[in-house]
């Protein structure tokens, strides 16, 4: 399993309910998703939010896209934007990975 976690700032004069609006629409078009296991978002505070989702592969979740994810993600940044992100994965995805770079 690979989290994938994203950290957003609020922009300036963007209303906060349609900023939690639109990360709860990017968290549902991620979980519509075949890939994906879990979406969810959480307010850290009134300027922050952060995003984790929970898929089988590193790759899935950066690749694969649909319509409806890639839409929700530009109306998300056009309210807030994404400052950080990170990939953690599990023993067996990190092992995977390192096989599939000829490393074993």
């Amino acid at each position: 399993m690979t989290l994938q976690i994203s950290r957003w700032k609020v922009r300036d004069g963007s209303d906060l309910s349609e900023v939690g609006l639109a990360a709860l629409a990017f968290c549902r078009a991620q979980r519509g998703r075949t890939q994906v296991d879990d979406a969810k978002y959480y307010w850290a505070h009134p300027g922050e939010i952060w995003i984790l989702v929970e898929g089988e592969e590193e790759l899935v979740l950066t690749s694969n896209q649909t319509s409806e994810s890639y839409a929700a993600l530009y109306d998300l940044n056009e309210l807030a934007v994404q400052s950080e992100s990170v990939l953690l994965s599990d023993a067996r995805s990190g092992l995977t990975t390192y096989e599939a770079a000829g490393r074993a």
